[in-house]
């Protein structure tokens, strides 16, 4: 019953662990990748046959679509944006962008240079498709930048289109400078303009401010105003003093004028009369008597004028010097109201001119606002003014950002080669004619009914114990019962198979096989309770099986389920001490354990271990791919 290679032995050696049922099995899909490779190589005579014929029809596209072009590159280096002349100590001059290398490559392939650079070459190639011709790249850590052209005309063509093509980037770049420059002429044109109107209307603001306060700046007027204040303060000093000065002159001559009275010289002139008389008369002399007489009269008169406050001072005239006196008195009283009401005048320009002076420093204040707010916007508009005249440099003479390195040189034209495509678009062919010849065969693959012992194990999710060769022979379930089953009965009592995935075919053979083993090891036959009785055995088990479906399970060795016992009977699911699950490498076999799998879940405890019921496939990849996948089997067994 052994077939060439498979395995006469299980699969592998009793795992205490496993076959003790507490240890699940680690594959995470059900789907085995080493089988379905291994069935993709087997075919690998598609695959050379797709690579060969997709490869053909690239090779023959690609010598279709080939056409021979002229490369040529011209070298452009970057030119620093120079500093133009500074006419201001303040602030930067103006300078157009200094541009990145990114954006200077950009340049290179600008759509203007191009389309001015087919219009002049007039070589045939529309604009719609000469970027197909062209690339632009930069040289390393260098300032040094390529434009190539592949010509599809000639080599002539492509020297002449690639001059023509790097001075009209030249040019390019240098109306992008002057229309920066123009923009900012524009801009500063502006504020200029604003600036000068701010500084006519500073100067309004100023002048009429000079009107209203009678200001025209500078420290000069201030020293004027002090000056005339200290002028004022001499003379208003000068007039105090001059009024008590002419006090004393009215005051003395008063005095004096008061003793120039002419009834003192008529009341002397009387007396010596009287002596006079005197000397000839006696007092009762009607003479002396009339002379007596108008001296008191005279004294009285004399008496009366000194009493009195409201003389008049022309009562002490009458005589020179009283005349003189009083001329003077009147000369100085003149003077004396004159000097009064220069006091008067002083002291009212004294306090007008104190108060302008105080007014000074509030004046002062807002005048020079005033003249530093214009300042301000006269030293902003000489800056504008020198950007302006900076920003003109460039908008009437920009130097653009490319210099011409190295200019086009016919002996560097190289022509394409008339290989490179066929052999590009033959080799993508192959690799695409691989691709579908290995997507068709994985299809086949897939289609195939046979599985490994990986996807066995996966779809059980219990690890490997055995995997046996649906032909296998007395030898290959020795082991079986020697290594594994005949431990686990003797450890943890009657033995649960589940066979829910074997065909009735299969199920005969194996227990059969089983049977034989038993009856040759133990010298009796094989006990098997079944707990779902059904048409497995139509005809008699043989003497090597004693089979039944009656009975308490702990009274047989081994218990048979193809499926779910009858309610009555499903208490016996846990009298089992352990359980395994066999299973058949086909594709139907692993659908039925699935479909099955939940109730096993729910009414047995974990499985102790996979038995693996799978022929040995033809051919050595498929062979040496089994084996593989047994080696991943037992490692997340």
């Amino acid at each position: 019953m052994s077939s060439p290679g498979s395995s006469t032995t299980p699969a592998t050696e009793p795992d205490p662990t496993a076959v003790s049922g507490g240890k699940r099995f680690g594959y995470p899909v059900a789907i085995d990748p080493v089988r379905l490779l291994a069935g993709i190589l087997a075919r690998w005579p598609w695959i050379l046959v797709g690579v060969l014929v997709f490869g053909g029809l690239g090779f023959i596209a690609g010598k279709l679509i080939t056409h021979q072009t002229f490369s040529l590159s011209v070298a452009l280096i970057k030119r620093r944006v120079p500093q133009t002349v500074q006419t201001s100590e303040i602030g930067q001059s103006f300078r157009p962008a200094d541009l990145n290398d990114a954006t200077l490559l950009a340049t290179l392939l600008a759509s203007e240079p191009l389309d001015l650079a087919l219009k002049e070459a007039n070589n045939g190639i529309s604009s719609g498709h000469v970027s197909t011709f062209v690339e632009a790249s930069q040289q390393e850590n260098t300032d040094i930048f390529y434009i190539t052209y592949h010509s599809p005309v000639s080599a002539e063509d492509a020297v002449r289109f690639t001059g023509i093509w790097a001075e009209q980037i030249r040019e390019y770049t240098k109306r992008l400078q002057q229309a920066e420059a123009r923009g900012v002429l524009e801009l500063l044109a502006k504020e200029v303009a604003e600036l000068e109107q701010q500084i006519e209307d500073t100067n309004r603001q100023i002048l009429e401010f000079s009107k209203e306060k009678d200001f025209i700046g500078g420290d000069s007027q201030v020293a004027a105003v002090l000056s005339k204040l200290s002028q004022i303060e001499l003379q208003l000093e000068e007039a105090r003093t001059n009024k008590v000065s002419l006090r004393q002159q009215l005051s003395t001559l008063d005095e004096q004028i008061r003793h120039q009275s002419p009834l003192e010289l008529s009341i002397r002139t009387a007396k010596d009369e009287l002596a006079s008389l005197r000397s000839t008369y006696t007092d009762e002399n009607p003479l002396v008597q009339a002379k007596l007489e108008n001296i008191e009269y005279l004294q009285r008169q004399i008496d009366a004028l000194g009493d009195g406050q409201d003389v008049g001072l022309d009562a002490y005239t009458g005589t020179p010097l009283g005349n003189q006196l009083y001329l003077d008195i009147v000369d100085v009283e003149n003077r004396l109201s004159e000097a009064t009401s220069r006091i008067v005048s002083l002291e009212a320009l004294q306090k007008s001119t104190s108060a302008r002076l105080a007014e000074f420093p509030e004046i002062i204040s807002k005048y020079d606002a005033l003249r530093k707010k214009r300042d301000s916007f006269i030293e902003g508009l000489t800056l504008m003014s020198n950007r302006l005249k900076e920003a003109q440099i460039f908008a009437t003479g920009s130097p653009g950002y490319w210099q011409i390195f190295q200019p086009p040189d016919p002996r560097a034209v190289v022509p394409s080669s008339m290989l490179k495509k066929p052999l590009l678009l033959g080799g993508a062919g192959s690799l695409a004619g691989a691709g579908i010849a290995m997507i068709f065969t994985l299809l086949l693959t897939q289609r195939s009914t046979r599985r490994s012992v990986l996807e066995c194990c996966a779809t059980t999710r219990a690890p490997l114990v055995a995997r046996l060769p649906e032909t296998a022979g007395p030898e290959e379930f020795r082991d079986l019962w020697i290594s594994i089953l005949s431990p686990e009965l003797a450890e943890r009592g009657p033995v649960l198979f589940w066979t829910s995935a074997l065909d009735a075919a299969t199920e005969r053979e194996f227990w059969r096989s089983v049977a034989v083993a038993v009856s040759a090891d133990a010298g009796k036959p094989l006990d098997v309770l079944d707990l779902t009785p059904d048409d497995l055995w139509e005809t008699p088990a043989g003497p090597e099986l004693a089979w039944t479906d009656q009975g308490a399970p702990s009274s047989h060795h081994f218990l048979r389920a193809a499926g779910l016992p009858r309610q009555d009977r499903r208490p016996s699911l846990a009298e089992a001490g352990s359980w395994f699950a066999v299973i058949e490498g086909e594709k139907e076999s692993l659908s039925a354990y699935a479909e099955a799998r939940h109730l096993t879940e729910v009414y047995l405890g974990p499985c102790a271990g996979t038995i693996a019921l799978i022929e040995a496939p033809a051919g050595l990849i498929r062979r040496a791919a089994d084996e593989l996948s047994l080696f991943l089997t037992q490692r997340f067994s």
